[in-house]
């Protein structure tokens, strides 16, 4: 024994502890049966164990918690290193790739956030074909719009509108007369509808002659009637009524007359045909005349109601505010469609992220459970129990710098996506 140690057994005495062993040995039972397998040290660790055990002898005191002696740390180096190797290898595989999938996320949120703003400084165009920022758009649409309540609720009917309809309905609207003017065509060209049903040649040209001509007279004129009555109620007062200043009043008034005329003109036409026909054919002269002015009276009803739909429908500052409601809309709809989608990204974004860090530590976990677990650990904890110590063998801690770069990267990554979180709740 030497003087350190007789030094230690007398200061133990006199601080009331009880004296240390120093000569802990492995029975030689307890290392053959550990051997041939059936011992509690591991068959390949026995000699660990043993040098452990001699080592504890020559040290002057025991390993305090979350320490390990020398010969410990010897004894753990090669499980160390294999689990740090099988770490490094689930690190640089799919941790990794995840990694590079938050980020190409976090690059399209980027892309998004850019297109967002440039969006908003995309000028609109307005009533006139002016470039308006939409800023000057919506104080525009604004203050046409206040003004519109405004009037009305004064008792104005300059801008009340019909309901709108739908472009079939007013395709339909706009074929009324054409059952009308395909009749006067086919009276018009002499079209045998029994030859027809022959298919006799000529007949059916001419007949489809009649068909387009008809078609073509039908939209024409519930075009003219609508374009004049879009024109017209550029013009109108409070009362509905058409009002235009002196320098435009009679080429106004010439307009209207000249509507007037062709409606008229046109339901003359209808008239004639019908009568010369219904002459023709012997037909009584009352009936003739009630049919002729009925489909006479019903071209005009059709011109008038083409025309009217479209004086009725608002008035200039209705269209203004129709127009700039449209391209705000569409500046609307494409900064609500980009918003959305970068708030889709940014949920998804979170949820790879915390698919990242439970992979970060599941990996962790399971290699540190393989040294915790390994025959090694379970070496060094028996030597322990043979000395005495009751201090239990800490978890290993891993030098490599690839989990400090990606636990940092993980953070920098979480970091960045509680930015976007609060930057999409500002805007």
């Amino acid at each position: 024994m030497t003087d350190i140690e007789q030094f230690e057994i007398e200061f133990d005495n006199w601080a009331g502890k009880p004296p240390r062993n120093r000569e802990v040995k492995i029975p030689a039972r307890d290392k053959f049966i550990s051997v041939i397998g059936l011992g509690s040290i591991p068959p390949t660790k026995v000699f660990a164990a043993d040098a452990i055990v001699k080592e504890s002898n020559r040290l002057d005191r025991l390993p305090e918690p979350g320490e390990l002696t020398l010969t410990e740390q010897a004894v753990r180096a090669g499980v160390i290193r294999r689990a740090d190797r099988a770490l490094e290898k689930d690190l640089r595989g799919g941790i990794e790739q995840k990694i590079a999938a938050i980020k190409g996320l976090f690059a399209r949120i980027n892309v998004i956030t850019k297109q967002l703003e440039q969006t908003k400084q995309i000028s609109l165009v307005g009533p006139n074909g002016e470039q308006l920022s939409q800023d000057e758009a919506q104080d525009a649409h604004d203050t046409l719009r206040d003004q519109i309540v405004e009037e009305t609720a004064g008792g104005s009917q300059e801008h009340l509108s019909r309901r709108r309809r739908g472009k079939m309905k007013e395709i339909v609207s706009a074929l009324l007369d054409y059952p009308v003017f395909l009749l006067a065509m086919i009276g018009l060209l002499n079209v045998n509808l029994r030859l027809l049903v022959t298919f006799d040649l000529p007949t059916v040209i001419m007949f489809g002659t009649a068909v387009v001509f008809a078609l073509l007279g039908t939209f024409l004129f519930a075009f003219l009637m609508r374009t004049m009555g879009h024109r017209h109620r550029r013009f109108k007062n409070a009362d509905s009524a058409v009002a235009a200043p002196d320098a435009v009043s009679r080429r106004l008034r010439g307009e209207q007359i000249a509507t007037i005329a062709i409606t008229v003109a046109a339901a003359l036409v209808m008239v004639m045909r019908i009568y010369l026909d219904g002459i023709e054919a012997d037909a009584p002269i009352v009936l003739t005349i009630v049919l002729a002015v009925l489909f006479g009276g019903l071209i005009g009803l059709t011109g008038y109601i083409n025309y009217m739909s479209e004086y009725e429908d608002g008035s200039d500052k209705t269209d203004r505010v129709r127009h700039l409601s449209a391209q705000l809309s569409k500046a609307e709809s494409v900064v609500h469609t980009l918003t959305k989608q970068r708030a889709l990204f940014i949920e998804e974004a979170g949820i790879k992220l915390a698919d990242l860090a439970r992979t970060i530590e599941h990996a962790e976990e399971r290699t540190k459970r393989t040294v915790l677990t390994s025959s090694t650990d379970k070496a060094i904890a028996v030597a322990r129990s043979y000395y005495g110590s009751r201090t239990p063998v800490p978890e290993p801690t891993f030098a490599g710098t690839t989990l400090a770069l990606i636990k940092e990267q993980a953070r920098q990554l979480a970091a960045h996506h509680d930015i976007l979180i609060e930057s999409g709740k500002e805007k």
